[in-house]
């Protein structure tokens, strides 16, 4: 074989190892899109399908909001659920956070209708819900859980509202 036999065989070795190069390329690629993907689902919360616990002061149709007392967002969250026309469409649920007694300066931005709900009782739906961060919102439908995630403003407000009632606000006095 002469070197005319030998610059063939090598070209075909480049072509199938560009070739390669290129599948594992597009492989990686979808690999990373994936995975970007699944990175921008919340982590916490039921599974968007899951039944729905329930509790005192929730109800079958509810958005259900998750605030804690060292949480900045939480707090300008509340107060946007406190200016809202209708505060009791939502299940406020407060919780201290990492510090102790910090749930009251939330509980005190929430008006005296709006369904706040504290304690020990806002521990036990917090931790059957799986909530660990705020400010975090539920969208409970007929008892399953359709939509969740972490709230950004009030626009988050108002979509998880809009999935629960749909354009129907009188199905939140049920």
């Amino acid at each position: 074989m002469g070197y005319t036999g030998l610059t063939i065989v090598a070209l075909v070795w480049l072509v199938l190892l560009g070739f390669g190069l290129l599948v594992v390329r597009r492989e990686l690629s979808i690999l990373q899109s994936r995975v970007a993907a699944s990175g921008n689902a919340p982590a916490d919360g039921l599974a968007i399908g899951a039944i729905a616990p329930h509790f005192p002061g929730v109800r079958r149709d509810d958005v259900i909001l998750f605030f804690f007392g060292d949480c900045a967002p939480c707090h300008e969250l509340a107060e946007e659920v406190a200016a809202s026309a209708d505060p009791q469409q939502y299940a406020c649920v407060v919780s201290d956070g990492t510090l102790p007694g910090s749930s009251a300066s939330v509980r005190q931005l929430l008006p005296d209708d709006a369904r706040a709900i504290a304690g020990e009782e806002a521990a036990a739906i917090r931790q059957r819900y799986k909530i660990r961060s705020g400010p975090f919102g539920v969208s409970v439908s007929g008892g399953l859980v359709v939509a969740k995630g972490v709230l950004r403003n009030v626009g988050d407000l108002e979509h998880l509202r809009r999935i629960t009632y749909g354009t129907n606000p009188s199905l939140a006095d049920r």
